[in-house]
């Protein structure tokens, strides 16, 4: 779906300072900035950083969501409530904080993006004397070069799911979760890329434990880690558009596996992973899943095209007497 970016509104909260350095109002936007925010919210919409969470019912920053649609004022009480938790908790970074009303598609959407600073160098040229002279200067407080947020919340302002993405910092002698808990009052929640690896595992496990004899299966090669290779390229084949749905998944194991099945649903219950949930999968972690990685005790690494691991015409896995493992590539081209 298309980010279509209304307004922003950017507020610095540095708690080396007294109080934070709050806008009046939103800024003025050119091309180049209209690029680097829709960038920032596209990026955080595909990542599997995120977790999908809901305001919990005593959640202060939903009551006033609810009845306040005065986006400057609701974004500077948002940068004062992490502000406050930044002067308490000194662990959690200085940044510049971003407010972004947009519409994701037809949806509108706050989206709150905390842009963590770099420390860097600028250079300084001086006159002195009859010369010049250049030197560098040491910067604590520069913005991230590339489009993506450290921490962000995409907030759905039509049905209350918030896209959170996160970071634990040392809280009461602990490291814990801020903006979850302590500013927006949303539901705990898996990351994405946890619910991909939950259910990658949970998968493999359940039909290992139905399926031990892989040589009796066509579609698992016989060579350690067959089940992984046919079970992932499983899962992955029903992405679209870099999304899973667990329900897809739950299908296919019950055509391909079916004696894996009751105990993938039943172990996949415990993960905390719902039948109705759907993963969100970044293009990164899919090229993961696309090929298997096999390396020697030399450091040799190979990868193979997933596919291609249970294709006898491409590749051939041989076990030696001594429980060894060779590798045969066949129609290689020199």
């Amino acid at each position: 779906m298309e980010v279509t970016i209304n307004q922003v509104i950017l507020h610095l909260l540095d708690p080396g300072a007294s109080e934070p350095m709050l806008s009046d109002r939103p800024m003025d936007m050119d091309a180049d900035l209209f690029e680097y925010f829709t960038a920032v919210l596209e990026k955080a919409f595909a990542s599997d950083e995120v977790k999908n969470c809901r305001f919990l019912p005593d959640s202060a920053f939903a009551a006033e969501m609810a009845h306040n649609n005065d986006f400057v004022d609701i974004s500077r009480r948002i940068a004062g409530v992490i502000f406050e938790q930044m002067l308490q908790y000194p662990t959690i970074p200085a940044g510049d904080l971003a407010v972004v009303d947009f519409n994701y598609g037809a949806v509108p959407h706050y989206g709150v993006l905390k842009l963590n600073y770099r420390p860097g160098y600028t250079h300084n040229t001086q006159v002195l004397g009859n010369g010049q002279v250049s030197s560098m200067v040491p910067q604590r407080t520069l913005l991230p070069g590339t489009p993506k947020a450290d921490e962000a919340a995409l907030i759905d302002r039509a049905n209350g799911v918030v896209r959170l993405i996160e970071k634990k910092y040392t809280i009461d002698d602990k490291k814990d979760f801020y903006l979850s808990t302590r500013v927006f009052g949303c539901t705990e929640a898996m990351q994405e890329k946890a619910k991909l690896k939950a259910v990658c595992e949970t998968a493999v496990a359940a039909v290992k434990e139905a399926y031990p004899e892989t040589e009796d299966r066509d579609d698992v090669p016989p060579f350690d880690g067959g089940t992984e290779t046919a079970v992932e390229l499983l899962v992955r084949n029903q992405a679209v558009d870099n999304q899973i749905a667990v329900e897809d998944v739950r299908s296919r194991i019950r055509e391909n596996f079916p004696l894996a099945a009751p105990k993938f649903e039943e172990a996949l219950a415990e993960t905390g992973v719902r039948e109705d949930d759907r993963m969100t999968v970044s293009p990164a972690r899919m090229r993961k899943l696309e090929s298997r990685s096999f390396k020697t005790e030399s450091g040799i690494e190979i990868k193979i095209p997933a596919e291609l691991c249970s294709s006898d015409d491409a590749v051939e896995f041989i076990h030696s007497a001594t429980g060894g493992l060779s590798l045969l590539i066949k129609d290689v081209l020199v």
